[in-house]
């Protein structure tokens, strides 16, 4: 068994026990850290979207403005709306998907000053002590 782990008279683990073994960290965050981290996610959210569907829109304005969008050839015989469609739309997801979620990992060890993953020197709390020193 544990070190520090109590059961209950019929050898059940207690709440508080199994928490402790399960997740090894004392709750410290207030309701009013954990509002304002909930407003400020919902705004980087919010202004990711407005940004997502703004660049979505963006295929159909340019392709109802530029009418040369889908028949002149720019490379290889690709259209502009082909190389939008297939290759600038789909990095563009993929930078905006990166850039909430590095933003939003920010902002979580920002209001509740704690870092979630860190490479250097990160070690889990539950793991054991390194032999030598390193």
């Amino acid at each position: 068994m544990a070190p520090g782990f109590r059961a209950d008279p019929q050898g059940r683990p207690s709440r508080d026990a199994l928490d402790s073994l399960l997740w090894n960290y004392a709750e410290f965050d207030t309701p009013e850290e954990v509002d304002a981290l909930f407003r400020a996610q919902r705004r980087l959210s919010l202004n990711h979207a407005l940004l997502f569907f703004a660049g979505t829109l963006l295929l159909p304005v340019v392709q109802a403005v530029w009418p040369a969008w889908t028949t002149r050839e720019v490379w290889g015989g690709l259209t502009p709306a082909f190389v939008a469609a297939t290759v600038l739309y789909p990095l563009f997801c993929i930078i905006l998907a990166a850039s909430y979620t590095m933003r939003a990992n920010r902002v979580d060890e920002d209001f509740l000053g704690r870092t979630l993953w860190r490479e250097e020197g990160w070690e889990a709390s539950w793991s054991a002590p390194r032999e030598g020193g390193g």
